[in-house]
């Protein structure tokens, strides 16, 4: 069934098999330039889906464009969310952005009024302009749910399908999958329930091209055979071409005529088909073109590649990116007016003095880990974005080659948080401290239940990697950014956490998880955050510091002194700023902006320790200040409420004015890491323009 009008159920447009391979084409040089435009992002699974995508949205599916929520249309679920860049270009080509303003957050941004359908996909992962890096319904027209978290998708395509043979409607349901993803177990409930209730309204659709983050999906964890499995499972099974669009079309004709049972499609695939430098190429799972627009693997040579060259020239492009950088330059003014205003600009290196380094935390825990990977009491785990959090370094101690003796004490799961719970408390059982690690929202919020139950209730010895923490991951946007950690972990007995606000400390504080007996966490960034302790900094489990702002200095960190918040004697300040993790470098910057344009003393106290808490330094710093301030990258009082309650267990309560940072009541977004920090009102200008109006300034 070809694109219909939904009021008349007239065609509104229809494609041959080889025009639609001419659209395949076409949209992937869309998919390349959108990537190249965002600078991040997926090719190779985003490529070798797209023959699918252009077979369903242009040919295949009833749908309206015009009429996007039309109650008898064709359902498609994306579970593999991380290919969304193929899906928006699918929903422009198929015309579901013809008729859209191009609205940042919602308001029209000037000069780009008139852009419309497959041009407003270059705005890839841009702050507030809908097309983020996995899809949020809530956001574009044409998309069926939020997507991004693996192995979700097919439950709910399962209750849709339901729900049409409810309501006696005829429409299909397609769930996209990928190989990989079935590694996750509620793949495969999904797969048991829709043939246990004969859904023959659903069709699954697995894209497999053999490669994941880690490696080919046979060296990460074996699916195969998936035909076998399907079969068993009680599922029609239909193998195709992924890329033969004959075959795509007559597969899929294949699948809505199957009766009593529901159907599966297997399409083999090549990853980053059609780019010469990318196929089949396991670094390509997550980036765009290395070289940007010109190189050897850059935009340049995807285009001639794909064999679009003639109908993308260079001035066409130079448009098509110049839409990006017009789009940004207009966020970038509105997000300027909107932060708070200081005698002149205190922001991270813009002055010539207070200078200061920038390092990924994640890679403050590779540091440890490698470390710990000497000990053979030390397993780890991988759940295939290993590289990603450095737990690589385990195993790879140098960053480069692989240790084999440590190699044996490393086990990947695959994408399967829950079971990889399960197996280091297997393995802690018999003695081992067993590390497991993952982005936060997968890592403690996926198998929270594993955790609490099987590794807190009996107090194995588990530590959790607990990855990508808060919304500075960026582009990924809100299904990877982790705002809920220090909630979900410090509610459970047993379990300790570590929050460390730079890369050096997040070292020290992996190292001292493991020294410790019972599960632990540790949360980390990703991106680079400023660098503000040293070997000299002190550092103990459990004991919170005290930074004093002394003075303007050349390299920030000689601006301030640390002591242990038990050798602190107070020196009269004023105000109190009680954070964790990254939000104690703001806390500082903020220390240095109420000093020099108000003369105002703040205690900063690090609580890296976030459980057990340092209750005395909490205790002290409320007694002696006039307002207490809490900073948190995460959702406002996971970690403030925890240092009120400290505050009013003492008697303190009635005494000390008290406020919190933090993000308020809302799920993360796309966006550049830093940006981010300044629209969700995480930075140093944020919490001092707070301390000024509670102190009446």
């Amino acid at each position: 069934m070809p694109i219909v009008d939904s009021k008349t159920g007239e065609v509104r447009v229809d494609y041959s098999v080889t025009e639609l391979e001419e659209k395949a084409r076409e949209m992937r040089a869309w998919n390349m330039i959108s990537l190249t435009a965002a600078g991040s992002g997926h090719t190779g699974g985003t490529m070798s889906i797209m023959d699918i995508t252009a077979a369903l949205y242009l040919k295949h599916i009833r749908h309206d464009p015009k009429n996007p929520q039309w109650p008898d249309r064709d359902r498609v679920f994306w579970s593999t969310g991380h290919k969304a860049p193929a899906l928006y270009v699918a929903l422009a080509a198929a015309g579901y952005f013809d008729d859209r303003p191009l609205t940042f957050h919602d308001e029209p941004v000037p000069g780009l009024e008139d852009i419309r359908g497959l041009e407003q996909t270059v705005l890839l992962r841009r702050l507030g302009s809908g097309f983020e890096g996995h899809p949020n319904w809530l956001k574009l027209p044409g998309l069926e749910f939020s997507s991004g978290s693996l192995g979700q998708g097919l439950g709910v395509a399962i209750g849709s399908a339901l729900d049409a043979r409810l309501r006696g409607k005829d429409y299909h349901v397609y769930c996209l999958m990928g190989d990989g993803e079935h590694d996750e177990g509620s793949i495969w409930e999904g797969i048991m329930c829709a043939a246990h209730y004969e859904l023959d309204n659903l069709v699954g659709i697995v894209d497999i091209n053999r490669l994941q983050i880690d490696g080919p999906t046979e060296e990460v964890m074996k699916v195969e055979p998936l035909r076998r499995k399907y079969e068993a499972f009680g599922w029609e099974v239909i193998e195709i071409d992924g890329h033969n669009m004959a075959q795509i079309l007559e597969g899929l004709r294949q699948a809505d005529a199957v009766t009593g049972r529901p159907a599966v499609i297997l399409a083999h695939t090549i990853k980053g088909k059609g780019v010469d430098f990318a196929e089949d190429v396991v670094g390509y799972h997550g980036i765009a073109p290395k070289d940007g627009r010109y190189g050897e693997e850059s935009l340049e040579r995807a285009l001639i590649s794909i064999g679009v060259r003639e109908q993308f020239p260079p001035e066409r492009i130079d448009k098509l990116l110049a839409i990006a950088e017009k789009y940004q330059a207009y966020v970038d003014r509105r997000v300027a007016e909107a932060m708070p205003k200081f005698s002149r600009d205190y922001w991270w290196n813009s002055g010539e003095t207070m200078k200061v380094e920038m390092d990924a935390t994640r890679n403050g825990f590779g540091r440890g880990i490698a470390e710990l990977g000497a000990d053979e009491r030390v397993v780890a785990h991988g759940a295939d974005i290993t590289g990603s959090i450095r737990m690589d370094r385990f195993f790879k101690p140098d960053g480069k080659n692989e240790d084999p003796e440590r190699k044996k004490r490393f086990f990947s799961v695959g994408i399967a948080e829950a079971n990889m719970a399960l197996v280091a408390a297997g393995l802690a059982k018999e003695g081992r401290i067993a590390f497991i690690g993952s982005y936060g929202v997968f890592a403690t919020g996926r198998n929270w239940d594993q955790l609490r139950t099987t590794v807190g209730y009996n107090d194995f010895n588990v530590k959790v990697a607990d990855a990508h923490g808060g919304i500075s991951v960026g582009p990924d946007g809100a299904t990877h950014q982790a705002l809920e950690e220090i909630s979900l972990i410090t509610c459970l007995p047993n379990f300790s956490m570590e929050v460390p606000c730079d890369a050096l400390e997040t070292a020290r504080a992996t190292k001292a998880i493991a020294a410790i007996e019972g599960p632990a966490v540790v949360r980390y960034a990703r991106e680079a955050t400023p660098v503000v302790t040293n070997e000299e900094t002190p550092f103990e489990f459990g004991v919170a510091n005290v930074i004093r702002y002394r003075g303007e200095r050349e390299q920030f960190i000689d601006a301030f002194e640390t002591k242990l918040a038990s050798d602190y004697e107070s020196e009269g300040e004023v105000l109190a700023v009680i954070a964790c993790g990254p939000m104690v470098p703001e806390a500082m910057r903020a220390a240095w902006i109420l000093k020099e344009d108000y003369g105002i003393e703040t205690r900063v106290v690090n609580a890296h320790t976030v459980k057990p808490l340092d209750a005395a330094a909490i205790v002290s710093a409320a007694r002696d200040a006039q307002v207490v301030i809490t900073a948190e990258e995460h959702q406002v009082g996971g970690f403030g409420n925890l240092v009120a309650g400290v505050i009013c267990r003492a008697g303190l309560g009635g005494s000390v004015k008290l406020d919190m940072v933090g993000v308020e009541d809302r799920y993360g977004e796309s966006g550049q890491p830093w940006e981010l920090m300044k629209v969700f009102g995480l930075t140093a200008e944020h919490i001092a323009d707070k301390a000024r109006k509670l102190l009446e300034l």
